[in-house]
């Protein structure tokens, strides 16, 4: 479902991040400004779910519209989609493990690991998209999944993190990172758990959600590989 491209309608707009309309008024600056993370699905402090052009200066709006808080039009909202489909949008996590197996013990070494991806808000109070490869086996395990939901909205920015959980008897390696083809996080050297490794576009940069060939689709292609 997306906001129809003629003769929008406020209950348009809110059905595309709402579902289905019944009555009462809207306000047009409301659903404009207020970003998904102050509605039911964050601080609750909205009643419904909107589309934060203004919110944050727009650090949290749906894909597709700009950052602003005058001006605000219908027309801003034609043809936008609120939520990913696993279609026209989605979310991959791609992950490998291709550090080597280990060696017989003496000592006991243990080079299986798992991965975890968590989509957050700006401030990283709220995650709203997740995912994990269960166990990578030493030697080439891999993970290939959309992890994205119906239920996810399409935030124009992931403010992303990475979690690697590796054994306490770990015998070393590094990740990579590479979103929608291009490189954030390179040869980071991983340490023993239990606690994971955790990296972040706090410190590795936020990446935008864009037409990427490697999804056929508009969204985010997470590459993480262990070496």
């Amino acid at each position: 479902m997306t906001v129809p491209t003629t003769n929008v309608k406020f209950s348009d707009i809110w059905s595309e991040a709402n579902g289905v309309y019944s009555s009462g008024l809207l306000s047009l600056n409301t659903m404009s400004f207020f970003s998904y993370f102050t509605g039911p699905n964050g601080s609750n402090n909205q009643p419904a779910n909107n589309w934060g052009q203004g919110e944050g200066s727009g650090a949290n709006r749906i894909y597709g519209t700009t950052a602003k808080t005058t001006n605000i039009k219908v027309g801003d909202f034609d043809g936008l989609t609120y939520f990913y489909d696993q279609t026209n949008f989605k979310v991959v996590l791609n992950a490998v493990n291709n550090i080597n197996f280990p060696p017989p013990p003496p000592p006991p070494i243990n080079n299986n690991l798992s991965i975890v991806l968590t989509l957050f808000d700006s401030s990283f109070t709220y995650p709203y998209l997740g995912g994990g490869s269960g166990t990578l086996m030493a030697g080439g395990g891999n993970y290939n999944a959309d992890i994205s939901f119906s239920s996810n909205p399409i935030i124009f920015r992931a403010y992303w993190q990475v979690e690697v959980f590796t054994d306490p008897n770990f015998g070393g390696g590094t990740v990579t990172i590479d979103i929608n083809g291009t490189n954030y996080a390179n040869s980071i050297a991983l340490n023993a758990g239990p606690a994971p490794n955790t990296l972040d576009s706090s410190t590795y940069g936020t990446a935008d959600v864009a037409f990427y060939g490697g999804l056929g689709a508009t969204g985010l292609q997470f590459d993480v590989t262990c070496i």
